[in-house]
């Protein structure tokens, strides 16, 4: 079985276009547009990673990653934290 990589940004462009990297490296790509379905696709699915925008609507991806750590059913789940910030 393939393993799984939830990417998680509210910017279709880079959702896609990082969805696409993980699909021609062999894994089953799952997509959140925001905090609150990332939160509810990676209880569902149990991914094996997560590449999680840290600015998103609804919940940023701090509180997502909190919350998730603080889950047994979750906190193995591995996390990249992505963003397009500057250090402005």
């Amino acid at each position: 079985m393939p393993k799984k990589v939830l990417v998680c940004d509210d910017e279709p462009f880079i959702l896609e276009a990082v969805s696409y990297v993980v699909r021609e490296e062999g894994y089953t790509a799952l997509t959140a547009e925001d905090g609150e379905d990332a939160l509810r696709v990676a209880r569902a699915e149990l991914p094996n990673l997560m590449i999680l925008d840290v600015s998103m609507p609804k919940k940023d991806g701090n509180a997502v990653c909190r919350e998730l750590r603080s889950d047994p059913a979750t906190q193995e789940i591995y996390i990249i934290a992505l963003t397009a910030r500057t250090g402005t």
